[in-house]
């Protein structure tokens, strides 16, 4: 079944978690760019730092805006701070504010990219994001990439967080089906290439 005929509300729990998580795959190989996408909560950017003193990249890329004003100083801002006062330093880290959404934090950082590293330059990027967030942040960058980048996923490792038992999980119970619904959405409007998901 392809994403975009996926009836959300026909599916149960474990389904749901298969659609919006796919296998919780996770790289040990390296990667040319640690890529971290926006959000309010810095459990992103201690994974990547994690990642970059484990020598998995040499540089993190943070991207995310203001939410259309809603947020200030842009997320990307207050992610590099925390990056840097866990080490990180300043000359390995690159970052985006200009982005609103999922499908922007990757549009709008592909110029990023191109600028400081060379798009040409890129053959593997690490994408680090919550783990509900995995399918669509990947679907997104496999959209917009140029076809030689390889997108790989570091979901977030979350204390108490199973993604087998999900609903277990406080935010995860009511994040899971928002972002199943909103993944189905995305692969409906085409705003992400639509693709097979065994559930």
């Amino acid at each position: 079944m392809r994403i975009s005929e996926v009836n959300v509300e026909a599916l149960s729990k474990p389904q749901i978690g298969r659609l919006v998580m796919g296998d919780q795959p996770y790289c040990e190989e390296a990667g040319d760019v640690i890529f971290v996408f926006g959000g309010q909560t810095l459990d992103r950017v201690r994974q990547a730092a994690g990642l970059f003193h484990a020598g998995k990249a040499p540089r993190i890329l943070l991207s995310g805006g203001t939410k259309f004003g809603q947020r200030h100083p842009a997320e990307a801002i207050t992610m590099r701070e925390e990056a840097l006062h866990l080490g990180v330093p300043p000359e390995a880290i690159l970052i985006e504010t200009e982005s609103n959404h999922t499908i922007e934090n990757v549009l709008c950082s592909l110029v990023v990219l191109h600028r400081n590293v060379g798009l040409h330059r890129v053959r593997r990027l690490i994408a680090v994001t919550r783990p509900w967030h995995v399918r669509r942040s990947l679907l997104a960058l496999r959209t917009y990439l140029p076809r030689w980048i390889e997108a790989v996923s570091c979901p977030v490792d979350l204390p108490g967080f199973d993604p087998d038992r999900w609903w277990d999980h406080p935010e995860a119970a009511w994040r899971v089906p928002r972002e199943a619904r909103k993944l189905v959405a995305y692969a409906r409007e085409g705003f992400v290439a639509d693709e097979e998901v065994a559930l």
